[in-house]
């Protein structure tokens, strides 16, 4: 690439790190197990960014079970039909499970069963003999399984959650979940809670091929925002290396090149669509209003003015603690840009790319201004929208 490239230019280095990133995601497979009327299909819904599971819906992989998948979505949801407990059925759905995760077994790890969630709901207060007969022999079959516990209206520790850990039961966590807000009366509203700690513990039992897809397909933006750190530290690392021998300023757009690989894997990490207007609005909102034709040292040149003891280097060099500065202080201002994003789009409102660049830019001057070198905590974030 050119020293001085244009925004086309960019966007296909943005393109192309963003096709290799999403070709190497993989897959992450979930089975998930309860009677009728836990909210099985609501819990599904509720953790994903797109909805799966619809009455009717999911296409049928057994006689008991139904497959939901969505093509170019990450996450495949296997779903056994209500267990109405106590009829013939119960033993020919857990024979099609058992065989369907044997089944999967033989195939490449992402075909895999990943993960089982057992769903039952707090308010039935109870775990009948046959559930904890099947929880017993899943248990064999080598996969993570977590209790979940639906339609749990408190956010203390419940006796009823208390009872079933003192079984002893074997899964690897008891999960207390509200998958939706839940009117207690005209005035009161129980608000959602424990989708996040779900997702987190999920995220711990999976093998590598699958995490970097339930990060994709989640709308944990907690989940989202911790894993996409963890990239930008690589690549602040990286960029130390490039400038631990000075490079000229002239010589900027490798950096630049480098931070627009780290943007399109943060990009993917939240499960954004590659889209040339998106990102189009966060370049030029980085490069500055007259940056168009010589891309490379006037991207650099904008992102370094806030730096504290910095400001414009023309014509001189860029050290390693410097290019780490600034690849620091975009990755974080570019992740709490989608947080607050992806924040508004959950609660239905739609933020346009003009609000988006305003949101890059401020989010861009607090990190560079601060130095502050992590990300600001939920209830600590006054632009939570």
């Amino acid at each position: 690439m050119s020293k001085n490239f244009s925004l086309e230019d960019l966007l296909a280095a943005f393109n192309q790190a963003y096709l290799e990133a999403e070709g190497a995601m993989g897959r992450c497979n979930v089975l998930i197990i309860g009677k009728t009327g836990v909210g099985k299909s609501t819990l599904i819904n509720a953790v994903l960014r797109e909805p799966l599971a619809q009455i009717g819906a999911g296409r049928p992989v057994t006689q008991a079970i139904r497959q939901y998948q969505k093509q170019d979505f990450p996450i495949t949801v296997y779903d056994t039909p209500g267990l109405e407990l106590g009829h013939e059925q119960v033993r020919h759905i857990q024979l099609e499970v058992a065989q369907l995760i044997e089944d999967k077994r033989l195939q490449a790890i992402d075909e895999q069963i990943h993960i089982i969630w057992y769903c039952i709901s707090h308010m039935g207060d109870r775990l009948e003999k046959i559930e904890v007969e099947w929880l017993q022999a899943l248990e064999k079959k080598d996969i993570p399984v977590l209790l979940v516990l639906t339609k749990t209206l408190t956010c203390q520790h419940s006796l009823f959650q208390a009872k079933l850990e003192a079984e002893n039961l074997p899964v690897r966590q008891i999960v207390p979940i509200l998958a939706e807000a839940y009117p207690v009366n005209q005035d009161y509203r129980v608000a959602a809670h424990g989708l996040d700690q779900l997702v987190e513990v999920t995220f711990e039992l999976l093998p590598e091929v699958a995490r970097k897809a339930l990060v994709n397909g989640t709308r944990s933006i907690r989940l989202k925002a911790r894993e996409a750190f963890k990239y930008v530290s690589g690549y602040v690392a990286s960029a130390f290396a490039v400038g631990f021998t000075p490079i000229p300023f002239a010589d900027a757009p490798i950096l630049v090149t480098m931070q627009t690989t780290m943007l399109a894997h943060i990009t993917l990490i939240f499960g954004l669509p590659f889209g040339k207007g998106f990102v189009s609005t966060v370049l030029t909102t980085i490069a500055g209003s007259g940056g168009m034709s010589l891309l490379g040292r006037t991207v650099v040149n904008n992102l370094l003015k806030l730096i504290p003891g910095v400001g414009t280097i023309a014509g001189g060099v860029i050290s390693g603690s410097t290019a780490a500065a600034l690849t620091m202080a975009l990755g974080l201002a570019y992740i709490q840009s989608l947080k607050i994003y992806l924040r508004a789009q959950i609660q239905g409102q739609q933020m346009s790319m003009a609000e988006l660049a305003q949101v890059v830019e401020r989010e861009y001057s607090f990190y560079a201004r601060s130095g502050q070198q992590a990300l600001r905590n939920e209830d600590d974030d006054a632009y939570d929208l």
